[in-house]
């Protein structure tokens, strides 16, 4: 045996079995009602369970010991498991799952395991269903490091550098980390929600007192993996106000005068992590793994066993014995499992296509995540939208954006589903509010049946209560309401709103007193300015001007382009206004002076519906004006853009005639705003037939 005596601190950890917890539960409703038949950490991201990309991150890491904590479906988390390769005698770990039925919150699951005596040294805490091509080897190397100068730390966090707008960030919830530059140690910690807007944030003084260095960071994207001191399992168990590991136990401890624990941050700045917060980061991360982002944990790497992806040119991935008729069309971003059979005609662009599908002619998907068994029979359209295993789409069914089509819904014939729409085999129920009994165990099942909010039907029992209307005569599925859904004042259900799948948040028609941030007046992106906020309007304007190039050379669609603008403008409390001052001059550069009047109106056409979704009033539209008129007294070459460009807006319906008359009676656009040349151009443009605006050139 090898000496002891003289074995450092830092090397008996090292020997002690690397050890790693798994969180399979979220305790949110993000899925549902897809969670209702199947726990989110074996929900398919391309294919592949959630849990499988957790635990190949881990493998890669070394560790030796993984306890998956469970409460929903823990039978079929364990059965998986015990079924998969590692269950095997190759596996580079023993996987023990922890079963807490009474757990209501990770603060709950965390005092059990704490309880059960079983973490021996510095763990990994990660969530099951994280994405990450990290080499957590190098985080634990640094947090060892830090720990033997800093016998305070319990915890480091993994966050990823990422802008503020990165489409991996949930827009429902973000964070606020507040660090010394020097050291990485987290100082303070604030969740930050899309609503209600956080316009102020308060800290100790004692911080700046202590820290020369400190940095305010919103361009993180939390990994969700955390290494874990085993102090950390007691302090949960010490404080039951710890519910959520992040809003309660990070921001507790760091504002504790009493406990002296400190917490880092470990920034990785060329890796990929991300985590399935909800449908949109879903969406998001599932196209970063068929684009690659994720390499090498992409389907071709065929991580569970029997895949057979090969990757092929486009984007595209395929399994062995998927069949394939000569007229279907895949476009880029297409992976198809084994078994599926496709017909003539079928068009499928940006779409994950699960095993043993059968797809009939005419058909077209976009964007769309189809999982296993489905059925699609001819003449239908999927867009944006989830169909979970054994879904049957009768004949002529249009599914359109944001649908959730659970476990066993069948739909049709000729039926066009609304945008946005829930359908589960399990009939929801909302009667459950009188539990007063006086029998404790019936009690607590009441209770557990109100928080499901859920009561099921079996599936061979007739049910007379189908919506035929909704999903056709030979239908069957419940439509699935949210419970925040009726209460569209409530913040919280419009955080989750906004990550729905799909979701277009040119919809949400924020106002700017809404969207812009109590210092800065109404307006003031031209003529005023106050403290750091040009600077912080100069930093949006870029990224607002690289996100309307990148429109343009990828061409996107209007509705992905606004998407992006807007999370650009809330993620940065700015206006709508401040959005179009970059928005419009960006669209009129892409118009070709040497072909003015056919290039204007190409452009126009194709990207005016663009600055469209920027105005929500006639007081916008005249603004709208006036940023057209001042870029077009740049130049004498501009100036001959103003009136075409003018006629086109309004042909397409962005300006409309009100808006144009209360831009040409105001003083400003004599000269006020740009040259008085340009409103004299248009004076002889703008003229009346009875009540209807003529414009001509």
């Amino acid at each position: 045996m090898a000496p002891t005596t003289k074995s450092t601190g830092k090397n008996i950890e090292a020997e002690t079995a690397l050890q790693a917890v798994v969180l399979a539960d979220s305790f949110n409703e993000r899925f549902r009602p897809i969670t209702l038949d199947m726990p989110r950490c074996l929900l398919p991201l391309c294919n592949t369970p959630l849990i499988e990309y957790t635990l190949e991150c881990l493998a890669v890491a070394g560790v030796q010991e993984v306890y998956i904590l469970c409460r929903a479906h823990s039978e079929k988390i364990k059965n998986y498991i015990s079924t998969s390769k590692w269950n095997r005698s190759h596996s580079p770990f023993k996987i023990i799952p922890i079963v807490t039925p009474e757990a209501r919150s990770i603060g709950d699951v965390l005092r059990e395991l704490d309880a059960k005596q079983l973490i021996s040294s510095d763990f990994i805490l990660i969530s099951g269903d994280v994405v990450s091509n990290i080499h957590l080897d190098k985080v634990l190397d640094a947090h060892r490091t830090r720990k033997n100068i800093d016998k305070n730390l319990i915890m480091t966090m993994v966050v990823k550098e990422a802008s503020p707008f990165h489409r991996t960030r949930s827009l429902g919830e973000s964070s606020i980390f507040v660090l010394d530059g020097k050291t990485q140690e987290c100082v303070h910690y604030e969740s930050a929600e899309l609503y209600p807007h956080k316009r102020n944030m308060i800290m100790d003084m004692e911080v700046f007192e202590k820290h020369s260095n400190v940095q305010i960071r919103n361009d993180f994207v939390d990994c969700q993996i955390d290494i874990c001191s085993i102090e950390v399992l007691a302090l949960f168990t010490e404080n039951f106000d710890y519910q959520d590991i992040r809003k309660d136990f990070v921001y507790g401890i760091l504002t504790s005068d009493l406990l002296g624990k400190t917490i880092y941050c470990h920034i990785v700045k060329d890796a990929y992590a991300a985590r399935v917060r909800d449908l949109q980061t879903y969406d998001a991360i599932s196209k970063d793994v068929l684009s690659r982002w994720t390499y090498p944990i992409v389907p071709d790497s065929n991580l569970q066993e029997g895949d057979s992806y090969e990757y092929m040119r486009g984007q595209i991935y395929k399994e062995q014995n998927v069949s394939l008729s000569r007229s279907c069309v895949l476009g880029e971003k297409v992976i198809i499992g084994s078994g599926t059979e496709i017909a003539e005609n079928v068009k499928i662009t940006n779409s994950v296509i699960g095993r043993r599908v059968n797809i009939g002619p005419n058909v077209k998907i976009d964007g769309a995540y189809i999982w296993d068994n489905v059925t699609i029979n001819a003449n239908c359209s999927i867009s944006r939208s989830i169909l979970a295993n054994n879904v049957v789409l009768e004949e002529n069914v249009i599914v359109n954006k944001g649908c959730l089509l659970s476990y066993n819904v069948i739909i049709g014939p000729k039926i066009t589903l609304p945008s946005y729409t829930k359908l589960t085999r399990h009939k929801q129920n909302l009667d459950y509010d009188d539990y007063d009994t006086k029998d404790k165990e019936d009690k607590e099942i009441n209770q557990l049946l109100h928080a499901q909010n859920i009561k099921l039907v079996k599936d061979n029992q007739k049910d007379d209560s189908y919506d035929i209307k909704l999903i056709g005569e030979n239908g069957k599925g419940h439509i699935w309401n949210d419970e925040t859904s009726d209460v569209e004042d409530d913040d919280e259900a419009k955080n989750i709103k906004v990550t729905t799948l799909a979701y277009d948040l040119s919809n949400l028609s924020f106002t700017d007193d809404e969207s812009t941030a109590s210092v800065i007046s109404e307006g003031s992106s031209d003529e005023e300015s106050d403290s750091d906020e040009p600077s912080n309007l100069e930093i949006f304007s870029k990224e607002v001007a690289q996100t309307v190039e990148r429109a343009f050379s990828e061409g996107h669609t209007i509705e992905i382009a606004s998407l992006e603008l807007n999370t650009l403008r809330m993620a940065s409390n700015t206006s709508f206004r401040d959005t179009r001052i970059v928005v419009i001059p960006s669209i009129l550069n892409q118009i070709n002076t040497d072909k003015l009047l056919a290039s204007t109106k190409d452009v126009l056409t194709r990207w005016g519906p663009l600055i469209g979704k920027l105005v929500h009033s006639k007081d916008d539209q005249t603004d709208a004006l006036f940023t057209l008129q001042k870029y077009c007294a740049k130049t004498d070459i501009n100036s001959k853009i103003f009136a075409p460009s003018l006629r086109t807006l309004y042909e397409i319906d962005v300006i409309e005639e009100d808006a144009i008359l209360e831009w040409y009676y105001d003083e400003r656009s004599k000269g006020g705003v740009g040259k008085p040349e340009i409103y004299s151009k248009i004076h002889d443009v703008v003229y009346f037939d009875s009540t209807l605006l003529i414009l001509a050139l």
